[in-house]
């Protein structure tokens, strides 16, 4: 009777590596037969993209958010290229790190506090243009020397060069309205 037992327990178990096996089959399966989409316009930069390297976005996450909250800006130096590109949400374009720099530190300087939530962040590789991008969706609550509090919607999108330096910064936000 355990003899029997047994090779019924032998059984099951290999009946379940052997299910699992086969489902994991059917969802790859799955993925590589969907069928490419049509769009109604020409995509200019890129249609062709796939997850990237988790690294750039606890990077980007790192050195954008969490040392901006911390006043931390002097690290940047580690992440972001001598030669950045950064188009802020307020229309100006900053070239150069020692330019972005000054700008974020001017920033940082006039707010007492800084709570960020970072709501999404992911990492995406262009396959047809071969460059790492990294998107963060975040929330900042700041708060100026006066005390005024503003809350506002920030999403930005990092383009990580060869180096793994962050090299371009698309930014965009909305402040909350007020009721």
């Amino acid at each position: 009777m355990i003899k029997a037992k047994k090779i019924l327990l032998l059984l099951v178990a290999i009946s379940m590596m052997v299910g699992c096996q086969e489902e994991k089959k059917q969802e790859s399966e799955a993925v590589a037969e969907t069928p490419p989409v049509e769009f109604p316009y020409d995509i200019s930069y890129s249609s062709s993209f796939a997850i990237g390297n988790p690294a750039y976005a606890q990077m980007i996450v790192q050195g954008s958010w969490k040392d901006w909250e911390d006043n931390n800006l002097d690290n940047m130096k580690n992440w972001v290229s001598d030669s950045i590109l950064v188009m802020h949400s307020d229309n100006e374009t900053v070239r150069g790190l020692d330019a972005m720099m000054a700008r974020w530190k001017a920033g940082r300087a006039s707010l007492k506090a800084v709570k960020v939530t970072v709501d999404a962040v992911t990492p995406i590789y262009s396959k047809d243009k071969k460059e790492d991008w990294v998107l963060v969706w975040a929330t900042e609550i700041s708060t100026h020397e006066d005390g005024i509090t503003d809350t506002t919607g920030i999403m930005e999108t990092w383009r990580i060069n060869k180096a793994g330096k962050a090299d371009w910064l698309l930014q965009f936000d909305r402040k909350n309205r007020k009721k």
